[in-house]
């Protein structure tokens, strides 16, 4: 199994990692990878096989260490690092990268996309290929998207199974405007709080419910304190392969071909995995007692009629030309 690497040698190997960014092409370049998730989900065992294929093509000139569990700070304070070649890749999703580039906020609307299917069609073409190019004048390069799934949503108080049903219900989400405005047009109290504060915030009632794809569900085990879930779908999650600019433009025009080609791989690994694991999680949660309640179409048209309004407003605040052009994508894609 591919190595990763604890926090307590991040001081060393920081002047590693200077000491590998010069110009001589034999020398050993650190690659460190921080990434949020354990090591039990599939998204750190897919940079364990980017990291492979790297070392493997590189013949070991590009040494990547894998950090999960946020060992080298959350997504924001790893992308910091980035920016000083402390660090040189990190797989933050668009609601952070909308922090430095706005247009990746159109990824966190909700409803956007219909299907898995077409969401990859969107992303791997010339729009999300476009949107991957606005990062470069920010400091960084964009390889790719990595599939986390739709998310849905759970709660402690009854079944989801129509419009009706969010009124009133506490539910936590991610610090992200036009998923608050979004839960408000369902009638839902929305409430933003650190995901590590989720777990026990559920257990105490602070919050009545949340929402995040099943296979985050199941490997953080919220199911242990929630009765329902329901198939929303309302999100589609990913997150952005990105690397530091500097440490980029520091390799040879070969190594940069292997950093793409490994993030294909990746990437591909991912949708693999979400395809099996969000159906594996959904029926582990359910045998572990959890409520499960598949909304009709008629209802699922109707939360997305309720919505529709807020979507239209964040997108044309964010860009209205980059989201018509989305649009205009996923009606071609389905």
């Amino acid at each position: 199994m591919k190595k990763y690497l604890t926090s307590v040698a991040i001081g060393t190997l920081s002047l590693l990692a200077l000491a590998g960014c010069g110009n001589n092409e034999s020398e050993v370049k650190v690659m460190k990878v921080g990434i949020g998730v354990p090591e039990s989900h599939f998204e750190f065992k897919a940079m364990q096989s980017f990291a492979d294929y790297v070392e493997k093509q590189t013949e070991g000139k590009l040494d990547v260490q894998i950090y999960p569990s946020n060992q080298l700070g959350n997504d924001q304070e790893v992308l910091e690092a980035i920016k000083l070649n402390t660090a040189q890749m990190n797989l933050p999703a668009p609601a952070v990268m909308g922090n430095i580039v706005k247009e990746f906020n159109i990824l966190e609307l909700p409803f956007i996309f219909p299907t898995e299917d077409v969401a990859n069609k969107v992303v791997d073409g010339q729009w999300g290929q476009e949107l991957l190019g606005k990062l470069e004048n920010a400091g960084y390069v964009g390889l790719g998207y990595g599939n986390f799934g739709f998310r849905h949503v759970t709660n402690n108080v009854h079944p989801i199974t129509q419009l009706s049903d969010f009124k009133g219900l506490k539910l936590r989400t991610m610090q992200n405007r036009s998923h608050l405005d979004a839960f408000r047009a369902l009638g839902a109290n929305p409430t933003p709080m650190p995901f590590s504060e989720l777990f026990s915030s559920l257990q105490l009632g602070t919050v009545d419910g949340q929402e995040n794809p099943y296979t985050n569900i199941y490997s953080q085990r919220l199911f242990e304190v929630q009765k329902y879930a329901s198939d929303t779908g309302h999100v589609y999650s990913w997150v952005v392969f990105v690397v530091g600019k500097k440490f980029y433009d520091g390799l040879t025009v070969e190594q940069q071909k292997v950093l793409q080609d490994a993030a294909v791989i990746a990437k591909n690994e991912m949708r693999a995995a979400v395809r099996a694991q969000d159906e594996q999680s959904l029926q582990k949660m359910i045998e572990a007692g959890v409520q499960f309640h598949k909304l009709s179409e008629s209802a699922k048209a109707e939360i997305r009629d309720a919505v529709a309004p807020v979507v239209k407003q964040h997108g044309d605040q964010i860009d209205p030309v980059f989201f018509a052009e989305l649009q205009q994508k996923v009606k071609e894609a389905s």
